[in-house]
């Protein structure tokens, strides 16, 4: 899943970008294949290979710059969710190929959430007060950073410390480059950006459903709760109800990478859509064909786990 592609607009050069789609080796979820699967790691494998197709694709999409090979600010936040969903799919591949399913987990709600927010403000691309939002939300932290730094300098009668001084100089450049003034940023408000949390902009973009397993579940995972703690690092006496340490990863499972590789390849044709160049009318019909080879590829794991007896 390379990285590097021309960094040229549709409109500038078709043909690369035609090119670099076609570049894209298509994941062979035949059932001729799949039928010959003797566990559930080979369906670990082909999930892999088909999540490393739809990285490849955000990855063309993220290097898909202006004329002026530069995004102005709400631009940018858009590609910078794109950038990040790639990483964030990297570091899932990582994870599975480590055989890791608790950080696999974790890494997976965190592509959940950059898809939720990826195809929600693609929803509101038009609407300005959604970015400053986000952006005014975002920067929260460095106004309350700023806040104590002030008092502290209002403590001492305006003396302030090298590295106070250093500390604001950087908050100011930060403001600068986000196109806010601090002054309007609130250290409570808003308290969710848009008015929304994660599970309404989730379901302002279809993903309702979606939340419970790829968001809400794995939370125990991030936030190391009892579930997580009985599932991935104790090993359970069930009849005395007394626990030892489990140092051994658990296996991962293929639904994870099947489910962000689903999801993510529609955010991408959100992405593309919003581009709006009528020349790319063909990615509808090549994300149409891997999203089908991906429920496929689900389709068939279901079926093994069936027939082999397994949960």
């Amino acid at each position: 899943m390379s990285h590097k592609h021309d960094q040229a607009t549709p409109s500038e050069n078709v043909k690369a970008f035609v090119e670099a789609f076609d570049s894209i080796k298509a994941t062979d979820v035949s059932p001729s294949r799949t039928a010959a699967f003797k566990s559930e790691d080979d369906f670990n494998g082909l999930s892999v290979e088909l999540l490393v197709e739809t990285g490849s694709f955000l990855c063309v999409a993220a290097n898909l710059l202006p004329h002026q090979r530069r995004w102005t600010r709400n631009e940018a936040i858009l590609g910078g969710h794109v950038v990040r969903l790639y990483k964030l799919i990297s570091a899932l591949l990582d994870q599975i190929c480590q055989r890791r399913r608790e950080t696999s987990f974790i890494l997976g709600r965190l592509a959940f959430e950059c898809i939720v927010n990826l195809r929600f403000l693609l929803k509101y691309a038009d609407d300005p007060n959604v970015f400053s939002s986000y952006v005014a939300h975002s920067m929260r932290n460095e106004r309350r950073l700023q806040d104590k730094i002030e008092q502290s300098i209002a403590v001492r009668k305006g003396v302030t410390l090298p590295v106070e001084a250093r500390m604001l100089n950087s908050i100011a450049r930060v403001a600068r480059a986000s196109g806010i003034r601090m002054e309007d940023v609130s250290a409570s408000r808003p308290k969710e950006w848009a008015d929304k949390n994660i599970f309404e902009r989730a379901e302002s973009v279809g993903l309702g459903e979606a939340y419970l397993g790829a968001f809400r579940g794995p939370s125990a995972s991030v936030h190391g709760n009892w579930m997580d703690l009985l599932e991935f690092q104790l090993e359970t006496d069930h009849e005395e109800g007394t626990f030892v340490p489990g140092f051994e990863w658990r296996d991962p499972r293929p639904q994870i990478a099947q489910t962000i590789a689903y999801l993510s390849v529609e955010a991408a044709r959100d992405y593309f859509a919003h581009l709006g160049d009528g020349r790319l009318d063909f990615i509808d019909e090549r994300f149409d064909e891997l999203a089908a080879r991906i429920s496929l590829a689900a389709k068939a794991h279901e079926e093994f786990l069936v027939k082999s007896g397994a949960s």
